[in-house]
C-alpha cells in the first residue's frame, strides 16, 4: 500500500529545486527570431534569424525622437560649418534608441529637408561639427533619426551663410554685395575721396549709416534736400514723416498731428493715441475771401453719436464776415442745438439754438446803441448790495420813456422822463404801495386806510345805561411817529323826546381807553333819525407802533333807549387813516 504522505513529501521537494533552475539555461533559436512586443501588441523588435537570412537585433516602429537643439553655423574656406551641441528641443533627455542627426542644408529658403538637402550625419551624442563644401550660401537644419529610421521635425533654419573664397577662386568681378560681410570695408581700407557722389544709389546713405551729429548746420549750407519721403525718428517713440507733401508728427505718447493741404480743405488734425480725432483747423473760402475753421473731434451727446462744436472766423459768404460758434453734427451741418455765439461787423448775437425747434430760438441781440432780447425773459437774481439791482440813467437831452411796457403792441405801463407813471391797470401790493408819504402840491396825503369797518342794521334798542359795542375792528396797528384820523358817522335815535345818544372809538373792549370821543347827539324827538359825524387826530410818539383791536360804543343820554340806526343811505361805520407824520400834528392827542 501506497504511503500518501511520504508522495506529497517528495513532489514538493522535486518542485522546489526546478524553480530554483534558470529557465532557458537549455533553450535555442533554430533558425527563427524571438518578437519583441510593446504593451498594445505593437511588433517592436526582432532578435534572431531576420528575414534577409542574417541574425541581429532589429528595432522597429520606434516613435520619432525629440527635435534637436537648432544648430550653429558659419561662413567656412569653400563652403559653410554646421554644428550641433548635442542637446534636444525644450532639454528633453536623449532617448535610447537615438541613432544620428541628419544634416540638411540648401540655397533656398524654408525648404523641406530629404535625400537631396542630406549633406552629413553626427553619429555620437555629444554633438559635432561637420564640413559641408559649397560655392553658394546655404540654410542649414537638423533632423533626427533613430533606430528604427523614425525623424524627428526639422529644427528652425538658420542662414544663409557665404563660403568663405578660397585663394585663387576669386576671379575679375567676382566679389559681389552678398560676398561681402556687414562692416568689413572699414575706413583704412578706403582710399581718400574714392566713393564719390556718382557712385552712391539714391537713398542709399540713410540714418543707419550716418554717424550721429554728422550733418551740422555747417555741412549743409545753400542747398536743397529733395527726396519723396522724409522719416526722423529719435528712438523714444517721437516721429516726423514728411510724404507727398503732408507732416506727420508722432510724440512719445502717441499722440499725433498731422498736415494735409492735399484735401479739398487744407487741414490740421490732432489725433490722440488710439486714432480718433481729437481737434481739426482747416481753411476756407479762397484767396480773395479766406476764413478758418476750428473744430472738436466727433463727441456723442444723448443720442447723437457725432456733434462737434465748430468755430468760423473769417469770410463767410460773398459778403458776410464775422466770427461764429455752434455745436452741428459731423453727418449733417444742417443740424446744430445749444449755444451759439456770433461776432459781425455790426452786431453780435448771443443765443440758444435747435434746429429741430426754430420758433424757440432764444436770440440776445447787440446792435450799436441797441440791445434786443428775442423770444426770452430776464431773470436778476442779484447778491446782497447796497447797489440797485436794476438801475437805468439816461444823458441829458434824453426824450424817450425811461420805461415802456407793452402786450401785443399796445402800451401797459409807462415811466416818462419827467418821472411820471402811466399804467392801464390797477397797482396792487401785498403791502403799502407808498413807503414815505404822498404829497400832492406839496402838501403830504398820508398813506391810507389803516382801519374800516360798516353795517347795514341797527343795533339793539333795550339798552338804557350801559355803553354798548356796534362794531369791532381787530389787528389795527398804528406806526410809530404817524398820525391818524379816526372818524365815526351814521344815525342815532332814541324813543325818548329831548334825550341823546353818545358815540366813541375805544381801544379794546367797552371800557378801554377812549381815542375818540364825540359830542351828544341830541335827540329832540322821540324815535326820530338823527346824523352824526365827528373825526379825530391822534398821533403814536410812543416809540413803537401799536398792534389792537378797536371798538367803536353807543350810550343813551339823560335816559330813554338808544340805538344806532341805518337805512336812508346811511351806515353805522367807523375809519382810520394815516395822514401823515406827527410832526405834522404836534397838538393832537396821544394814544398809547
Amino acid at each position: 500500500m501506497t504511503d500518501i504522505g511520504r508522495t506529497l513529501a517528495q513532489l514538493e521537494k522535486r518542485l522546489s529545486a526546478v524553480e530554483r533552475t534558470a529557465r532557458l539555461s537549455s533553450a535555442s533559436l533554430d533558425d527563427t527570431a524571438l518578437e519583441v512586443r510593446d504593451g498594445a501588441g505593437s511588433l517592436r523588435a526582432l532578435v534572431g534569424q531576420q528575414g534577409d537570412g542574417t541574425t541581429a537585433v532589429n528595432i522597429v516602429n520606434g516613435g520619432p525622437p525629440p527635435t534637436p537643439a537648432t544648430p550653429t553655423a558659419s561662413p567656412a574656406l569653400g563652403g559653410v560649418a554646421a554644428g550641433w551641441d548635442g542637446r534636444f528641443t525644450d532639454g528633453v533627455v536623449m532617448p535610447l534608441d537615438w541613432a544620428r542627426v541628419e544634416v540638411h542644408a540648401s540655397p533656398t529658403a524654408s525648404f523641406v529637408p530629404g535625400p537631396d538637402t542630406l549633406k552629413a550625419t553626427i553619429e555620437t551624442p555629444q554633438g559635432g561639427v561637420v564640413y559641408i563644401p559649397s560655392t553658394a550660401p546655404l540654410y542649414v537644419t537638423l533632423v533626427a533619426r533613430n533606430t528604427s529610421g523614425a525623424a524627428s521635425p526639422a529644427t528652425p533654419q538658420v542662414g544663409p551663410y557665404a563660403p568663405k573664397p578660397v585663394a585663387g577662386e576669386i576671379g575679375i568681378g567676382q566679389i559681389t554685395e552678398t560676398l561681402i560681410a556687414d562692416g568689413a570695408v572699414t575706413t583704412p581700407k578706403v582710399f581718400a575721396n574714392a566713393v564719390t557722389t556718382a557712385k552712391l544709389a539714391a537713398g542709399s546713405v540713410d540714418a543707419v549709416a550716418l554717424k550721429a551729429d554728422a550733418i551740422t548746420g555747417k555741412t549743409i549750407t545753400g542747398g536743397t534736400i529733395n527726396g519723396a519721403e522724409f522719416h526722423s525718428d529719435d528712438g523714444a517713440g517721437g516721429l516726423v514723416d514728411i510724404s507727398a507733401g503732408t507732416v506727420e508728427t508722432t510724440a512719445a505718447n502717441g499722440w499725433k498731428i498731422v498736415i494735409d493741404p492735399t484735401q479739398a480743405l487744407p487741414v490740421i488734425d490732432l489725433l490722440d493715441n488710439t486714432g480718433a480725432t481729437a481737434g481739426s483747423i482747416n481753411g476756407t473760402g479762397d484767396p480773395a475771401r479766406p476764413g478758418l475753421n476750428v473744430s472738436s473731434g466727433p463727441f456723442a451727446d444723448g443720442a447723437i453719436n457725432d456733434w462737434r462744436w465748430v468755430t468760423h472766423c473769417g469770410a463767410d459768404g460773398p459778403t458776410a464776415n464775422g466770427w461764429k460758434t455752434v455745436r452741428v453734427r459731423e453727418s449733417d451741418s444742417s443740424v446744430f442745438s445749444g449755444g451759439y455765439l456770433s461776432l459781425e461787423p455790426a452786431r453780435s448775437i448771443l443765443a440758444v439754438v435747435n434746429s429741430a425747434t426754430p420758433a424757440s430760438n432764444t436770440l440776445f441781440q447787440i446792435d450799436p446803441g441797441l440791445f434786443t432780447l428775442d423770444e426770452g425773459r430776464v431773470l436778476i437774481d442779484p447778491p446782497a448790495s447796497s447797489s440797485s439791482a436794476l438801475l437805468i440813467t439816461t444823458k441829458t437831452g434824453h426824450t424817450g420813456y425811461l420805461i415802456r411796457a407793452q402786450l401785443n403792441g399796445a402800451d401797459r405801463f409807462i415811466v416818462t422822463p419827467a418821472g411820471a407813471i402811466a399804467a392801464t391797470g390797477s397797482i396792487a401790493a401785498t403791502s403799502g404801495i407808498l413807503s414815505t408819504d404822498l404829497t400832492i402840491a406839496g402838501i403830504s396825503q398820508g398813506r391810507g386806510y389803516a382801519a374800516f369797518q360798516a353795517r347795514d342794521t341797527p343795533t339793539g334798542t333795550t339798552i338804557t345805561t350801559s355803553e354798548q359795542i356796534a362794531l369791532t375792528q381787530t389787528g389795527v396797528t398804528i406806526k410809530r411817529d404817524r398820525a391818524y384820523r379816526i372818524s365815526v358817522r351814521g344815525l342815532a335815535r332814541n324813543d325818548t323826546a329831548n334825550t341823546g345818544v353818545r358815540v366813541r372809538v375805544r381801544k379794546t373792549n367797552a371800557s378801554g381807553a377812549i381815542w375818540l370821543d364825540t359830542f351828544t347827539v341830541t335827540t329832540p324827538s322821540a324815535n326820530a333819525n338823527y346824523q352824526y359825524a365827528n373825526d379825530q387826530i391822534i398821533i403814536n410818539d410812543s416809540g413803537a407802533d401799536i398792534t389792537t383791536t378797536l371798538v367803536m360804543t353807543w350810550v343813551s343820554v339823560a335816559g330813554g333807549n338808544s340805538f344806532l340806526n341805518t337805512g336812508l343811505g346811511f351806515y353805522t361805520a367807523f375809519e382810520v387813516l394815516d395822514v401823515g407824520a406827527m410832526a405834522n400834528f404836534p397838538t393832537a392827542q396821544s394814544v398809547t
